[in-house]
């Protein structure tokens, strides 16, 4: 079975929305993070810094389909 080929422009915009709902998740777990205590904050924590390196993982990948 073949893989569908995309286009460069629709992988931009993929690359994009991908972005764009990185930068709400992050958001949201800005906020649980102010609003944890106790025992439940350890693990948000922990959430929001893979939510940091999945977004710098993004950069990277755009940066490579950008050719810079």
């Amino acid at each position: 079975m073949r893989e569908p080929e995309f286009t460069d422009a629709e992988r931009a915009e993929t690359l994009e929305e991908l972005s764009d709902l990185m930068v709400v998740v992050q958001e949201m777990g800005r906020r649980l993070a102010y609003e944890t205590h106790g025992d439940a904050y350890t693990p948000v924590q922990e959430l929001n810094d893979l939510l940091h390196r999945a977004r710098g993982k993004l950069a990277e990948i755009r940066a490579l389909a950008e050719g810079t």
